[in-house]
């Protein structure tokens, strides 16, 4: 009897494992040299079921009852179908490669299939972990999802949270892990740009190969036509024959940083329905930070690496709806949450029917004391502010373009601007500043005040007053965004300047996020800060009124904006960008002495081609009439020092200026001017080391009507054309690069030397 027992408890074990799970995971080599991990291997199961080793030849998967591995399978190498030992697989390489070469143009016809042909809403649910030697950054959102062909995707946040943080920052919103669309011109992937294999303009950059075929499934491997390029993707594609539809991708990236990525596709919809993301430190020369700033919170790697980090993302997307009917959410908006400052409990997370969602890895006392320790609460708050050019202060920003700049006319000037925060109030916002110069010894101040209006059309209501210095034929455009650099390369030289006393209104306003508007109306009063008068109608004029009305449009069609809380913020840039402006003088309206017109627009449009490098074109007009005085009228961005010898020029360039135009030398009234620039990949001599070139060619026309009403001043038109052609060598240390410029054509002068620009460069992204 005890051996019955014996025998039914041991048949029982039999049956009740055959019905039970197991795991199987291992590495797979290359016979011929054991150092070389394969990735992007396919290992096939009894059930049809495909799984892939990542980009370190590793694999890591759970079996159903009674399923085992078949075969293991890849490109340029014998298929394996005999396992004695899962966790050290070696496979021999073929002396040829027998794999079918696909034509780019098939990939390019099944990408088609996922396009979509209707209307889609749909969840999501994500969440991030960065684990390096400190706390772990944990990043959770609950997102409602539309994808229109009125608006593309949009996505309404009903929850966000980062553990340890309690206020939402525009970042946490903003900041993409990867792209949603695979089949785009690029993927970014944690800001990085990745060239798509399966987007039509891109796939001719790919090699595909058929490594295995059934009825049901074709398996396609690819990889770049040039070899080790950076910015693209090794990686296997499982084909469903039946739907004619990618059912999963995985990519591989062993490069500057490691990575593995794995999307599965909703074979209804053609969209993803479940994305793994892990990347690793890898050789290095690239920053992957959530946050950056120098913070070890959310960083996986610095440009040397120096620790043990991964980040591990998983999302899913459900509850597909497919109609006609699906309507966008309102507005323009890529991206909304309305609530910035609700604080998400854990329990929130619970409610789900997804357990990697509320999984806890950490321990939540550790991690509040390393947040408190190391402050980093207020760090996360002052660098999305630093972004802009801003560090908050309790409720104020101090504004740090305006602590310290150069001129030739203040020598150095020490200012200080404030401005109110959303921790002041979200609705009004005051702001002042002051400067001093310490070589023309003098003070200068403003203050403002706003009031928003309405928030979903970013109106606000401003008034303004401002006691300052500006420069003579300095055209500024009043939507142009506001950009934070370190320091302005042309204020260094900049010699003339005129004062100005000036109040007024002005009224912002989004007609959409992507068309933004400006109108304001302003007093001014006018001085000189050298010898110069204005001849008009018999009267000359070296202090004078204006009474101004300005009316600015900018269009960035393919820009993608966020709404947080109630301020609209730039989620993605996409060229073009077009800006517009008209501003007329009023003679008599409150005492204003000149009437005249001035109208400028300019785009800017840049070409990202697939192998990192880029063109940029900026065309720009401006004209102007009626009784304009010199200090209204317009210039083309000169930027050489009035001193003779090359070196004696040296100084810093600019952006988007005439290296070898001195200044003061042009004025016009009517003027076209065209910057292109081609800036190739950056050559990687070593982590820190990355110069880039970058070739110029700028040319400028123009005239200048009625010069001789302007007294004690003498200056040139445009109006034969202005040329000039460089180069520039960036970032060869700490930022630091030179530029070289020469001057051609129409005012080309009689001495070499004075032809020629050689300058340094600062780029520099913290």
């Amino acid at each position: 009897m005890k051996i019955q027992h014996l025998f039914s408890f041991l048949f029982f074990a039999i049956v009740l494992n055959s019905y039970a799970q197991s795991s199987v995971n291992g590495r797979i080599r290359d016979n011929s040299n054991e150092k070389n991990f394969i990735s992007n291997a396919v290992l096939i199961t009894n059930q049809q079921r495909y799984f892939f080793s990542d980009y370190n030849g590793e694999f890591s998967e759970e079996l159903n009852q009674g399923e085992f591995i078949d075969k293991v399978i890849s490109k340029g190498f014998e298929s394996l179908e005999i396992f004695e030992d899962f966790s050290n697989l070696k496979m021999i390489p073929k002396e040829s490669i027998d794999a079918k070469e696909i034509e780019a143009s098939r990939i390019d016809s099944l990408s088609k299939n996922h396009s979509f042909s209707t209307n889609y809403k749909f969840k999501s649910l994500s969440k991030t972990r960065i684990t390096n030697q400190k706390s772990d950054f944990v990043l959770r959102k609950d997102i409602d999802l539309r994808l229109t062909g009125q608006e593309g995707l949009q996505q309404k946040f009903n929850a966000i949270s980062v553990d340890g943080i309690d206020e939402v920052v525009p970042k946490m919103v903003n900041k993409d892990i990867f792209s949603f669309n695979w089949f785009q011109t690029h993927v970014e992937i944690f800001d990085e740009r990745f060239v798509s294999p399966f987007n039509r303009f891109n796939s001719v950059n790919y090699e595909f190969y058929s490594i295995y075929e059934t009825s049901e499934f074709e398996v396609i491997q690819f990889e770049p036509i040039l070899k080790g390029f950076q910015r693209s993707f090794k990686g296997i594609l499982l084909l469903n024959k039946s739907t004619s539809k990618f059912e999963k991708i995985q990519v591989t990236l062993d490069a500057d940083f490691r990575l593995n990525m794995i999307t599965i596709f909703d074979l209804d919809t053609g969209l993803p329905k479940d994305i793994s993301l892990d990347i690793y430190p890898g050789t290095g020369g690239t920053k992957l930070s959530f946050f950056g700033g120098g913070m070890s919170f959310g960083r996986i790697q610095k440009k040397n690496p120096d620790d043990e980090a991964v980040l591990k993302h998983k999302q899913i997307y459900y509850d597909f709806v497919a109609e006609n009917s699906v309507s966008p959410f309102p507005k323009s908006l890529s991206k909304v949450l309305e609530d910035k400052n609700e604080t998400i409990p854990d329990a929130y997370w619970e409610n789900f029917n997804f357990s990697f969602i509320s999984e806890r890895e950490q321990n939540t006392e550790d991690l509040e004391t390393y947040v408190k320790e190391e402050n980093i609460k207020n760090r996360v708050k002052r660098i999305s502010a630093f972004d802009a050019g801003y560090f908050p202060i309790g409720i104020v920003d101090v504004d740090l373009t305006r602590l310290v700049k150069a001129n030739n006319y203040e020598g150095l000037r020490l200012g200080l601007g404030l401005q109110t925060n959303q921790s002041f109030s979200e609705k009004y916002r005051l702001g002042g500043f002051t400067a001093y110069g310490t070589q023309d010894g003098n003070f200068k101040y403003g203050f403002n005040a706003g009031m928003l209006i309405n928030p979903d059309s970013a109106t606000w209501f401003n008034a303004f007053y401002d006691n300052d210095i500006e420069e003579v034929g300095m055209n500024n455009y009043l939507t142009d965004q506001r950009v934070y650099s370190l320091f302005e390369p042309r204020l260094v030289n900049i010699t003339f300047f005129y004062k100005y006393e000036k109040y007024g209104l002005s009224l912002q306003h989004n007609f959409s996020p992507q068309l933004i508007s400006e109108f304001k109306v302003d007093k001014s009063n006018i001085s000189q800060t050298r010898d110069y008068a204005f001849l008009n109608n018999g009267d000359v004029f070296e202090n004078y009124n204006l009474t101004t009305a300005t009316f600015g449009l900018r269009w960035t069609p393919n820009y993608s904006y966020s709404k947080v809380g109630k301020r609209i913020y730039i989620n993605n840039t996409s060229a073009p960008e077009v800006s517009a402006q008209v501003s007329q003088s009023f003679n008599g309206v409150m005492d204003g002495d000149f009437n005249f017109t001035k109208m400028s627009a300019k785009i800017d449009y840049d070409f990202i081609h697939s192998w990192g490098s880029v063109s940029s074109v900026e065309l720009g007009g401006d004209l102007g009439f009626g009784d304009i005085p010199l200090m209204h009228t317009f210039h083309a961005f000169p930027n050489s020092p009035n001193k003779a010898g090359i070196f004696n020029r040296f100084s810093v360039a600019g952006v988007k200026s005439f290296e070898t135009m001195y200044f003061n030398e042009f004025f016009s009234t009517k003027l076209a001017t065209l910057h292109m620039k081609h800036r190739l990949a950056p050559f990687k001599i070593s982590n820190t080391i990355q110069p880039e070139l970058v070739l110029i060619s700028r040319h400028a026309i123009g005239d200048f009507d009625n010069p001789e009403q302007h007294q004690n001043i003498s200056f040139n038109d445009l109006s034969q054309g202005y040329n000039e052609a460089g180069f520039e060598l960036n970032k060869l240390l700490f930022g630091f690069g030179l530029s070289f410029a020469y001057r051609y054509g129409a005012y080309h002068l009689p001495d070499l030397e004075d032809n020629v620009s050689f300058k340094f460069t600062f780029y520099l992204k913290l």
